[in-house]
């Protein structure tokens, strides 16, 4: 297992900048709308922060490549929002969202440049809002100027937790049957907590 490991590590060394290019197109496509809700992006995210932990990637390449492929998504988001406007609520390929689609819009509307903030961790809705923001003629300069600010402020923020974990485990040996128990444990109360949410859901229909 540790020569797996010093394999792997060694791989993503010495390929880091295609690592990188590679983050940068996920982080990318999980900014458009309908792609975006199909892209495992914390996953990803986790992931890279444990390699950086690691020593496997630089934090600046990192930051940087992956801010740039969110900022250019969230872009590409807005402009299609301007072109479509607010027709694009009965376009086909929105029919299944457009209730997604309104509630981006509400939201945007509501919170101004701050939507824009705090939508990339809103999940499902996250991709719809910069198209949203486009949608209702948020100034070009207001836009572009909160994507550029919030895109690398919500990379540093997903990639920490992947992090921080894989430092304390690098400096923590715990026993492996504890460990599956707390990772058992925790992937039992998150099953509980989605069934608990889902039960009101179910008694309304």
């Amino acid at each position: 297992m540790d020569a797996f490991l010093q394999s792997l590590h060694s791989l993503v060394v010495e390929h880091r900048l295609l690592v990188c290019a590679i983050l940068a197109v996920v982080t990318l496509l999980e900014a458009l709308m309908l792609v975006g809700v199909l892209i495992p992006i914390m996953a990803v995210m986790l992931t890279a922060g444990a390699l950086i932990a690691t020593g496997s990637l630089h934090p600046v390449e990192v930051i940087v490549w992956c801010s740039v492929g969110a900022a250019l998504g969230d872009a590409i988001s807005y402009l299609m929002g301007r072109h479509m406007g607010a027709w694009a609520v009965r376009h086909p390929v929105l029919a299944k969202h457009r209730r997604t689609v309104a509630r981006a819009r509400l939201y945007t509307r509501r919170y101004g440049v701050l939507a824009l903030a705090v939508a990339r961790y809103l999940g499902p809705l996250r991709p719809f809002v910069p198209m949203a923001a486009g949608m209702t003629r948020m100034r070009d300069w207001t836009f572009h100027a909160a994507n550029t600010v919030t895109a690398p402020v919500w990379v540093i923020t997903v990639l920490a937790p992947g992090y921080l974990a894989a430092r304390h485990l690098g400096y923590w040996k715990p026993d492996p049957v504890w460990l599956t128990a707390v990772v058992v444990g925790g992937l039992l109360l998150v099953a509980t907590v989605m069934i608990l949410r889902r039960k009101p859901a179910a008694s309304k229909v």
